[in-house]
C-alpha cells in the first residue's frame, strides 16, 4: 500500500512538471510585437531596410509611410527582419508598423521616401575639379548612392561607395583619381543602391600634377571702414564670400574699442537670424581676446550647413569690428616650390599685398638707384623683384607703417622670407646683409642669401637667439622698421613675405 502511494505521488509530480514545461514554452512564442530600430531612415523603391525588435518570425506585414504594405521580407532570426521597400513610400516622414496575428506596433523612429537633390560641387583646388585633389558633391538623400560615375569622350570612371572619402546624407566627398576623364562637359552620374540614376551637372575635370598638400591661407573676408558694433549692431559677410568654407575653418573677427563686459555673436541671415550654435548666439569677449584684438572661432559641420546659403552675421556689443578673416586650408598640388606656409601663428612684418590698411609695395626702396618690380603670380599673389644689381649699401625691403604691435617673448621666434634667385644669377651668397627687426639691427653678413635657388623658390630661416643673445622678452615693434639691408646684391632675386614664426 504505501509503495502504491508512492508511484502515484511520483507520477504527480512528473505531471505538474511536463505542464510547467509546456507552460513556459508557449510563453516564449507569444512575445510582444515590437520595433526597437531600423536603418536606413529613408528608402527609395526596392531598397532592404533591417528591422530590429522583438517577435520578427511572427509579422506578416511591413506598413511604410502612406500606408504601402510590404510582404517582401526575410526573417533572420526572432529578433531581425529585413524588408524590400515598395513603390509609393510617402515623401512625409512616418513611423514604420509591423503586423502579425491581429496585433501592431510601430517604430520610435520615423522612415520616408528619400528624394535626392543636388546643391553644389564644392573644389579644394581654387582650378576646379583637379586630379589628385578632393571634390565634394553636396545636396540632399544621398545616403543611398551607391557610386559616381564620370563619363568623358574616351573614358568612364567609376567610384564605388567604399572608395568614397565621406558619404552622408548632405554630401559626397571624394579624390579625383589620376584616371579620371581630362576635359570639358566630364558627365556626372550618381547610382542609388536600387540601381536608379541621377545626372547632376557636367563638369570641367583638369590634369593634376599628381600629388600635393594642405596649406593654412587666411582670405580676407572684410577690411575696409571700421563698424561700430553699438548696443546689438551688426555687420554682414555675404554669402557669395562663404560658398568654399568647410569644418575647420576658423573665422577671425579683429576689433578695436571694446569696453568691460563686451560681446561677441556669430549668427546667419535665416529666419530668426539664429546663431551658427547655440554658444554662438552671444558670447563674452575674454581679456585675452581684447589684448590680442581679435576672436577667434572653428566652424564645424553643423555651422557649415547653417551659413549654406546665408550671409555671416557680426554681432554683439561695445566694440568695433576692423577687419574679418577667413583661415583655410587649401590643397597646393606638389611642385619644386619649397615655400613654407604662412599660417595663423604668422606675424607678417613686409609683404606686398594689403595687410592692415598698408601695402610694403608703396614705399619701394629708401635707397635712390634700386629698380624695383612687383609682379604677381597667376594665383595672385604678389612680391619683390630686384631687377639691377646694387653694389652699395641699399635698403632692400623697408616699412614703418605698419603697427605690428608688441610680440611676447621674441627669442622664440624664426625671422623668415621666401626667397627666388633666377637661373644663372652669381654672387647672391656673398651679398653682406642685416635683418632689421623693430628698428633692431640684426648683422648677418654674408651668407643670409644661398648661391642660388635654381629659379625656384624656398624659404630662409635664421633664430633671432642666434643673431642677438640678448634680444628678449617683450618686443614692442609697433610701427618702427621692418627689412633687409645689405650691398653687393645681385639683380634677379625675387623676396617675399619677411615675417617671424614661433619655433
Amino acid at each position: 500500500m504505501k509503495l502504491r502511494t508512492s508511484i502515484y505521488s511520483l507520477l504527480a509530480i512528473c505531471g505538474c512538471l511536463y505542464f510547467t514545461s509546456c507552460s513556459e514554452d508557449e510563453m516564449g512564442t507569444s512575445q510582444d510585437l515590437s520595433i526597437s530600430s531600423f536603418y536606413p531612415t529613408i528608402v527609395m523603391e526596392g531598397t532592404e531596410v533591417e528591422v530590429n525588435g522583438t517577435a520578427m518570425s511572427r509579422v506578416t506585414e511591413v506598413v511604410f509611410p502612406g500606408g504601402i504594405v510590404s510582404t517582401d521580407f526575410t526573417v533572420v532570426d526572432d529578433r531581425i527582419l529585413n524588408v524590400i521597400a515598395p513603390a509609393g513610400v510617402s515623401e512625409t516622414d512616418a513611423p514604420l508598423i509591423i503586423r502579425a496575428e491581429g496585433n501592431e506596433a510601430q517604430s520610435r523612429q520615423t522612415i520616408r521616401q528619400a528624394k535626392p537633390t543636388f546643391n553644389a560641387y564644392n573644389f579644394t583646388d581654387n582650378a576646379g575639379a583637379v586630379t589628385g585633389t578632393d571634390m565634394t558633391i553636396d545636396g540632399q538623400d544621398l545616403l543611398l548612392v551607391e557610386s559616381v560615375t564620370f563619363t568623358g569622350t574616351d573614358s568612364k570612371l567609376v567610384i564605388p561607395a567604399i572608395e568614397m572619402t565621406r558619404k552622408t546624407n548632405e554630401s559626397i566627398k571624394i579624390t579625383l583619381p589620376q584616371d579620371a576623364p581630362i576635359g570639358k562637359d566630364i558627365q556626372v552620374t550618381l547610382t542609388f543602391k536600387n540601381g536608379t540614376t541621377m545626372e547632376l551637372p557636367s563638369l570641367e575635370i583638369i590634369a593634376g600634377t599628381g600629388g600635393g598638400t594642405w596649406v593654412e591661407k587666411e582670405v580676407i573676408l572684410y577690411e575696409g571702414e571700421p563698424v561700430e558694433i553699438g548696443n546689438w549692431g551688426s555687420m554682414q559677410i555675404e554669402a557669395s564670400k562663404l560658398t568654399g568654407i568647410k569644418e575647420g575653418d576658423v573665422i577671425r573677427v579683429y576689433f578695436t574699442d571694446a569696453a568691460a563686459g563686451a560681446q561677441g555673436s556669430l549668427k546667419c541671415t535665416a529666419d530668426g537670424w539664429p546663431g551658427l550654435s547655440p554658444e554662438l548666439e552671444y558670447f563674452d569677449l575674454t581679456a585675452d581676446e581684447i589684448s590680442a584684438g581679435y576672436y577667434m572661432r572653428t566652424l564645424t559641420a553643423d555651422m557649415v550647413t547653417a551659413l549654406n546659403g546665408y550671409n555671416l552675421v557680426i554681432s554683439g556689443h561695445d566694440y568695433t569690428v576692423t577687419k574679418v578673416s577667413l583661415f583655410t586650408s587649401v590643397w597646393v598640388e606638389e611642385t619644386d616650390d619649397a615655400r613654407e606656409p604662412v599660417t595663423d601663428s604668422t606675424i607678417m612684418l613686409n609683404d606686398f599685398e594689403e595687410h592692415d590698411g598698408h601695402n610694403s609695395s608703396w614705399d619701394g626702396s629708401w635707397s635712390s638707384g634700386v629698380e624695383l618690380e612687383f609682379p604677381k603670380e597667376d594665383n595672385g599673389n604678389t612680391y619683390l623683384y630686384l631687377k639691377t644689381t646694387l653694389e652699395g649699401d641699399i635698403w632692400l625691403i623697408n616699412c614703418n607703417h605698419q603697427d605690428i604691435g608688441t610680440v611676447s617673448n621674441i627669442e622664440n621666434y624664426v625671422v623668415k622670407f621666401d626667397l627666388k634667385i633666377d637661373e644663372g644669377v652669381t654672387g647672391a651668397s656673398e651679398a653682406g646683409m642685416q635683418i632689421v627687426l623693430g628698428d633692431n639691427w640684426l648683422w648677418v653678413g654674408p651668407g643670409l642669401f644661398p648661391e642660388s635657388t635654381d629659379g625656384k623658390w624656398i624659404t630662409v630661416s635664421r633664430n633671432i637667439s642666434d643673431l642677438n643673445a640678448d634680444l628678449v622678452g617683450d618686443l614692442e615693434i609697433g610701427t618702427k622698421t621692418n627689412g633687409l639691408y645689405g650691398s653687393n646684391v645681385p639683380a634677379g632675386i625675387s623676396i617675399d613675405n619677411l615675417r617671424l614664426d614661433p619655433k
